[in-house]
């Protein structure tokens, strides 16, 4: 043979070779195990869908079905190579960063793929502290960046377990019962509870997911129960094809059920429980002084300082800076947080991505790039209803992760501080704005808004004034701003202003607006009493301050001190908060409208020393926050998440311990009457109807009509197929003795009745230790009576 020829032979045999090796390392595995992972991996996926409604637009499917196939990929290529459980571990977690980066952090992945120092600290961020985050973002989670490894991290970590124990552990299994194959389901369960708890209030096709994962889980439980062969020893060949119609009709029957009960029973989305609306959010609005409270700073401090600079602005645009609803005869201020998910002072972390509110109308779009300079505060100045918000540029902590929106208000705040140096951009969407006779036709939105308390009488009565005989509520709401403008006069009581004027929006402030003629104040006196007429009358209303600078077309807008402004809205059904402007134009006020009394000599007496005046206040005291409550709680009080962990945690047991003590009270009293009542024959008779129904709970069945002995042999059998142990002489012997005691009319002895029940205990017990912990507890809750048995 040449040597071309042997090297064709040499090739061929490797191809061969080559050839043969993958069927072969493939064969390491069972055709039964491949159907495991395969219906794990499915339960993942149907589990994992779960997070849609959180994360939104299907942006967490490339990480959470990546995290999928990555953990039952190194779980099953692990063990093909038989690979230790150590090895196993340090690989799955290489494969974890490898395949991590380009799946759930593509944005820090050096060319899209290869893993960054930014990547892979994410990772691990993100699967230690991404879970906190995000219960606090507001959907659609989209930043900080290492949110998204929440999905890739949770489905990794339940395919690899799960998979793992599919491979490894249920081939190796002594006996291969349904009981070991439903542990592998934990870890589908607790993924599809954490979409769940990590979700919003509406559902991703709740019912549908909910019915595909238990009919894929029945039947896969069932076909696993008939491959194992624990089912009892029968003469009837056709026993295993109707067991296999029996199960699917009982899955079929149980789908239809729980599709029905669930379209019937589902509770409103309200009722829903998910952590992120029982986590209260850590920014805390009522640290802060009322923004409105220091309106004169930037009127007199501020006044020509440059506090940022605005691209993009259109003419008329106002700037919003923080809205307020909330009234304490003091200041107007923020809802205290804990008084809602909705409230003006409850704010979120979120993303990029912000939603718009429940109540609007949405109008023009804006598109503008703000650069902080002078400006210093928690609130963040913005424009219109913001959709999009994107940090170009920071000092310090990144304000990305810093950020809470009131998408209700649209009021946005740092929690870092808004400081010089910070740049972003923004698209926002303005409240479209019917005209009055479209408005004159809807009526004042039902909002539950706080009270406002502390309002003097003379705002009550100038409401009514005011409003005049108008029918309808915009009517009456252009005849208060139209009353404010036409009887009051703008000041803001800098030294340049022709009269003074008070700051502050205080009760006594009010009453000294609306007594006093000329009435004179500024946006901060006029917003506010507004806000309090248009509240007396029944119209939802709340204020808003920012800033109203001149715009020049085609150039940076700078925004100063003097452009800070105030304004009022009132909600209207259907179409959202509509702005009212209620303050003056007009600045010359008359300084004094009466005529001088003609003076007259008057002798001379002696006058006392004047006492010294009290210094006139000219600023209402500012009130931050109200840290001496008047409805104190009591002492003690268990908090909300302390009741949902005792009901999540006492429930379960209420429902294990309470039938288990009822049925276990129930098997005591049977075997006290077996034991105790009537004659020694009967008492023996007793210890074998005893046997027959503690194996009979464990599981096996026992034919009908059949003697004692037969019995025996049929229950021999069944133990010996499921590796259950039996005495050292079966249960022949005992099944004997019984049919003698119980036939041979002889006396029957207390011995012979006791050393009856002996053997009874110890072969009842003896199964029950070996059958395993799950079927035990099984058993514990099964109760049945034998049935009179004849004789051999």
């Amino acid at each position: 043979m040449s040597a071309n020829a042997t090297g064709a032979t040499t090739g061929t045999r490797a191809a061969r070779a080559q050839k043969s090796a993958t069927p072969r390392l493939l064969d390491r595995l069972s055709s039964t195990t491949w159907v495991d992972v395969a219906v794990l991996v499915a339960l993942s996926v149907v589990a994992v869908l779960g997070f849609e409604p959180a994360f939104g637009h299907y942006s967490f499917a490339l990480a959470a079905f990546g995290g999928i196939a990555v953990g039952a990929a190194a779980a099953v290529v692990c063990r093909l190579f038989r690979l230790s459980v150590p090895i196993s571990i340090a690989i799955a977690l290489a494969a974890y960063f490898l395949f991590g980066t380009p799946l759930a952090m593509p944005g820090q992945a050096t060319l899209v793929v290869l893993p960054s120092l930014d990547s892979l600290s994410g990772l691990v961020i993100g699967a230690v502290f991404g879970w906190a985050d995000a219960v606090t973002l507001q959907a659609p989670l989209e930043a900080p960046p290492y949110v998204a490894v929440v999905p890739y991290f949770a489905s990794w970590l339940v395919a690899l377990v799960s998979v793992t124990l599919a491979v490894r552990w249920l081939p190796r299994a002594r006996t291969r019962g349904v009981a070991r194959a439903a542990v592998l389901l934990a870890g589908p369960v607790l993924l599809f509870v954490a979409g769940i708890l990590l979700g919003t209030r509406d559902p991703y096709f709740a019912g549908a997911r909910g019915v595909l994962f238990a009919a894929v889980a029945l039947l896969w439980l069932g076909w696993r129960r008939s491959r194992a062969g624990s089912v009892e020893v029968s003469a009837d060949p056709g026993l295993k094809r109707r067991r296999l119609i029996g199960t699917g009709v009982v899955v079929l029957g149980a789908v239809a059920v729980g599709a029905l009960a669930g379209s019937i029973l589902t509770p409103p989305a309200d009722a829903r429980f998910v952590l992120r609306q029982e986590v209260t959010p850590p920014f805390d609005p009522l640290d802060y002084p009322s923004p409105l409270a220091g309106f004169r700073e930037y009127t007199k401090d501020l006044e020509k300082t440059e506090l940022f600079t605005v691209d993009g602005l259109s003419s008329g645009q106002v700037i919003r800076l923080a809205t307020m609803d909330s009234y304490d005869g003091v200041v107007w201020n923020v809802t205290d947080p804990s008084s809602g998910t909705d409230a003006s002072g409850s704010f979120e972390l979120l993303g990029s991505t912000i939603p718009q509110p429940p109540l609007f109308t949405p109008g023009a779009k804006t598109e503008a790039g703000i650069d902080i300079r002078e400006y210093s505060d928690v609130w963040l100045p913005t424009v219109g209803y913001v959709t999009e918000l994107s940090f170009r540029a920071h000092k310090g902590d990144d304000p990305a992760s810093t950020v809470r929106v009131n998408t209700s208000t649209g009021t946005t705040a740092v929690t870092s501080g808004v400081a010089d140096g910070l740049r972003y951009s923004l698209d926002a969407t303005a409240q479209k704005v019917p005209n009055d006779k479209a408005l004159a036709k809807v009526a004042p939105a039902k909002i539950s808004l706080p009270p406002v308390t502390n309002v003097p009488d003379i705002v009550s009565a100038k409401a009514e004034e005011y409003a005049g005989s108008a029918t309808t509520a915009i009517q009456k709401l252009r005849n208060l701003e139209r009353s404010l403008k036409t009887f009051g006069y703008l000041s803001h009581g800098r030294a340049s202003d022709p009269v003074p004027s008070r700051a502050g929006e205080g009760a006594d402030r009010m009453t000294d607006l609306f007594a006093k003629s000329p009435m004179v104040g500024d946006q901060e006196q006029y917003a506010s009493a507004f806000a309090l007429m248009a509240r007396r009358l029944g119209y939802p209303t709340r204020v808003v301050m920012g800033f109203a600078p001149k715009v020049v077309a085609g150039q940076p807008t700078t925004v100063t001190g003097n452009d800070v402004t105030a304004w009022d809205e009132v909600a209207f059904e259907g179409v959202g908060w509509v702005p009212f402007f209620p303050t003056p134009t007009k600045t010359d006020a008359p300084k004094n409208q009466t005529t001088k009394p003609k003076l007259e000599p008057q002798p001379q007496v002696r006058q006392p020393p004047p006492a010294n005046p009290k210094p006139q206040e000219l600023l209402t005291p500012v009130k931050t926050k109200d840290n001496d409550r008047k409805d104190q709680k009591s002492a003690f009080a268990l908090p909300g998440w302390a009741w949902v962990i005792a009901g999540v945690i006492g429930i379960p047991l209420i429902l294990y311990f309470v039938p288990l003590l009822i049925i276990g009270a129930l098997k005591r009293r049977r075997r006290r009457r077996r034991q105790t009542q009537g004659p020694p024959d009967r008492r023996a008779a007793g210890a074998w109807d005893e046997l027959t129904d503690g194996y009979a709970e464990l599981g096996l069945t026992l034919p009908r009509n059949a003697t004692r002995r037969q019995a025996a042999t049929v229950l021999e059998e069944q133990t010996r197929t499921q590796n259950l142990t039996l005495p050292d002489d079966g249960l022949g012997p005992l099944a004997r003795d019984v049919d003698a005691a119980v036939f041979d009319g002889s006396d029957v002895s207390d011995e012979r009745v006791t050393e009856a029940w002996t053997r009874t205990d110890e072969a009842i017990a003896d199964a029950t230790l070996s059958a395993g912990w799950l079927r035990a507890r099984l058993a514990a809750f099964r109760y049945r009576r034998a049935r009179k048995r004849r004789a051999a």
